[in-house]
C-alpha cells in the first residue's frame, strides 16, 4: 500500500470510529504521557491543535509547570510558538488552527508530541504528506519525539524513505 492509500484509509477509519471511543483513547494517551519521566522533566513541550478527529491532547495544557508550544506553517516549514491563555489561534489554509506569535522557540523544545495518521513498529510515521514535521526534526530535533495514535493506527510496516525522520517512541490509545 502506498503512503497516499494509507493516508486515505486511516482518515476514513478515524472518521468512522465512534467519537466516545476516540475521547476515551485520547484520555488514555494523556495518562500515559503524564507517566513518562521525560515528559515530566521537560520544560518546553511541542504539541498540536487537533484537526478533525485527531488525538486531542488539549487537557495536557493544565500541566502548569510547562511551556507548551504549537506549530505554525511558514512557507515550506513549521515553527513552534509558545502558548498562554491569551494565545490567538487562526485557521490556516490547510484547515489547521495555528498560534499567532512573535518569537518561535524551535531550538528550545525539550519534548515533542507529534500527530500521525499511522505509526509503524519501526517508529516511522505517516502524516498528511507535506513533510513539515520531518523537515523540522532534521533541523531542530528535540531531546524526545513521541507520536500519538489511536489503537488502530499502529501498523507493522509503513513505507518510508530517506526524508522520513523516525520517532523515539509513541503512545497508543487504550480502552
Amino acid at each position: 500500500m502506498t503512503k497516499k492509500e494509507l493516508r486515505a484509509l486511516m482518515i476514513q477509519k478515524r472518521n468512522d470510529i465512534n467519537k466516545d471511543i476516540l475521547i476515551k483513547q485520547s484520555l488514555s494517551i494523556i495518562e500515559q504521557i503524564k507517566k513518562d519521566p521525560d515528559f515530566n522533566d521537560a520544560k518546553r513541550v511541542a504539541m498540536f491543535y487537533p484537526m478533525g478527529s485527531e488525538v486531542d491532547l488539549w487537557p495536557l495544557l493544565k500541566e502548569t509547570n510547562k511551556i507548551f508550544c504549537f506549530p505554525k506553517v511558514e512557507g515550506n516549514h513549521i515553527s513552534f510558538y509558545p502558548y498562554d491563555e491569551h494565545t490567538v489561534f487562526i485557521k490556516s489554509p490547510f484547515g489547521v488552527f495555528e498560534p499567532q506569535g512573535e518569537k518561535n522557540i524551535d531550538d528550545a523544545i525539550d519534548y515533542m508530541l507529534a500527530p500521525a495518521l499511522a505509526i509503524s513498529h519501526k517508529l516511522y510515521r505517516i502524516g498528511y504528506g507535506k513533510g513539515f514535521y520531518d523537515r523540522f526534526l532534521k533541523m531542530h530535533r528535540p531531546k524526545k519525539v513521541m507520536g500519538v495514535i489511536y489503537d488502530f493506527q499502529e501498523l507493522d510496516n509503513i513505507p518510508y524513505d530517506e526524508f522520513d525522520e523516525p520517532l523515539d517512541g509513541y503512545f497508543k490509545g487504550l480502552l
